[in-house]
């Protein structure tokens, strides 16, 4: 099986929302108590020297107890979050907690609508959450991950004009051997720079910002005759930005990655995916999947 890649997450900010639920999930057959849902922390700071407002929503699932039968940490955690922090939604910032994460992580969430379509975006997860003074509160939201390279590409905007971005898609391996394929963006010249010096298949360490937030953008409907229909949206951003990186990892190091494992890795994820598409389709969809893309890597991703 392969192992678990390092995949740290830390967020510091203040509790925006909190949407959790105590209830209960099915082991064994056997209804179990769990408390499940989101915490969404705003963290403002910087990102490519720019001011942002970062809405970041943390998935949580906690049992109440371990594999071992004895009460959970992360329960018991979380429980605390429903019982004792305040939200800037049922006051206001000023009076809200502030909140330290450590040890989150990133997995991706993907699956088809109901129209066909494939969603995939990545999301954090944290079992732990930790009440901190104001005074105390340092914003952050950064990652550190391993992961293996796939393809690269200019990110292209919807004219089909480079953004100035770089798109790198990366395979990280989960708990239980699960592959999940990341896309990672790269914005900073030194940056791009430095991926250009990876190689397909090489395992790499990177570290980052997490770009949470939302964005508006004006959307031109071209009519027939008369003028054109001319409206603002808001969209959703949910982001990894690649800061900085490493050298490919040696042959001896612990940490690389088997080209061959991920490749086997990524074609379960396909497997997994076109399951989900066949549910789809038999609830009445008759969409068909989005075709791979060219740019694709031979491993896949």
């Amino acid at each position: 099986m392969l192992k678990q890649t390092y995949n740290n997450v830390r967020i510091e900010g203040i509790v925006s929302e909190i949407d959790l639920q105590d209830t209960t999930f099915k082991k064994n057959n056997v209804d179990t108590p769990c408390i499940k849902g989101t915490v969404k922390v705003r963290v403002n700071g910087k990102i490519s020297n720019k001011d942002v407002e970062l809405e970041i929503p943390v998935q949580v699932f906690a049992g109440k107890f371990t594999n071992a039968g004895s009460p959970n940490p992360a329960y018991e955690s979380a429980k605390k979050v429903m019982d004792e922090f305040v939200s800037i939604a049922a006051s206001d910032e000023a009076s809200a907690t502030r909140v330290r994460i450590t040890n989150a992580n990133i997995q991706m969430n993907e699956y088809y609508n109901q129209n066909g379509k494939l969603i995939s975006f990545p999301r954090v997860s944290a079992s732990f959450f930790t009440k901190i003074k104001k005074e105390d509160c340092k914003p952050d939201a950064s990652f550190n991950i391993t992961l293996m390279v796939g393809s690269r590409k200019e990110e292209l905007n919807k004219d089909e004009e480079p953004t100035g971005r770089w798109i790198v898609n990366g395979a990280i391996v989960q708990y239980g051997g699960k592959v999940d394929v990341v896309p990672f963006y790269v914005e900073s010249e030194r940056a791009i720079e430095g991926i250009q010096s990876w190689d397909e298949g090489d395992t790499v360490s990177v570290k980052g910002k997490l770009n949470f937030s939302s964005r508006t953008e004006t959307v031109v409907r071209h009519m027939d005759f008369g003028d054109d229909d001319e409206f603002e949206r808001t969209v959703s951003v949910s982001e990894l930005i690649i800061t900085g990186g490493s050298a490919p990892l040696n042959e001896d190091d612990e940490n690389k990655l088997d080209p061959a494992e991920i490749l086997k890795g990524t074609k379960e994820r396909t497997a997994r995916l076109e399951e989900s598409k066949k549910q789809v389709a038999a609830g009445g969809s008759t969409k068909k999947a989005p075709a791979k893309s060219k740019e694709a890597s031979d491993l896949g991703f």
